[in-house]
């Protein structure tokens, strides 16, 4: 019974996470205020690499936009893993409709783990990584790619 109400609450914390394709206005309905707004300072500056961050039911989430849609969403939870509920729950809230299934799974230096995954769609793709105290998803879409591809010349 104990593990049915710990599941169900992980379940309800995590439903509230969706993301991809939502406008801003909707990323701050759903997270709450943004808590930070700066420019990814590994990329070319451009639209798709400003960063906004929020923090909601322990997970801080960062988002970035192409076109006024969340195209880049990372979900972040520091010193301490994400379970493989909540992060199958948060992919399955940015299937957009689609289905998402795992590619490949490695314990590879220097992470503890990380798993990739494909959208059956084509339009996306996710990592989920652990490394020391650093334990996140990243989910990103082919727009924010190709946006971030030609920001970059390539």
């Amino acid at each position: 019974m104990k593990v049915l109400i710990a599941l169900l609450a992980i379940c309800l914390t995590t439903s509230s996470f969706a993301g991809l394709g939502e406008t801003l206005e909707q990323t701050v309905q759903r997270y709450g205020p943004i808590l930070n707004k700066s420019q990814n300072e590994h990329l070319p500056p451009s639209k798709a690499t400003w960063l906004y961050e929020f923090y909601k039911n322990g997970f801080r989430i960062q988002v970035s936009f192409v076109n006024g849609k969340c195209a880049w969403i990372l979900y972040i939870k520091d010193g301490q893993p994400i379970f493989e509920t909540e992060f199958r729950t948060l992919l399955e809230n940015n299937a957009e409709g689609s289905a998402w299934s795992a590619v490949a799974e490695k314990r590879e230096w220097p992470f503890k783990k990380k798993i990739s995954y494909s959208r059956a769609d084509g339009l996306a793709d996710a990592t989920y990584q652990e490394l020391d105290s650093y334990n996140g998803l990243g989910i990103i879409t082919k727009t924010w790619r190709e946006m971030t591809s030609r920001a970059s010349g390539l």
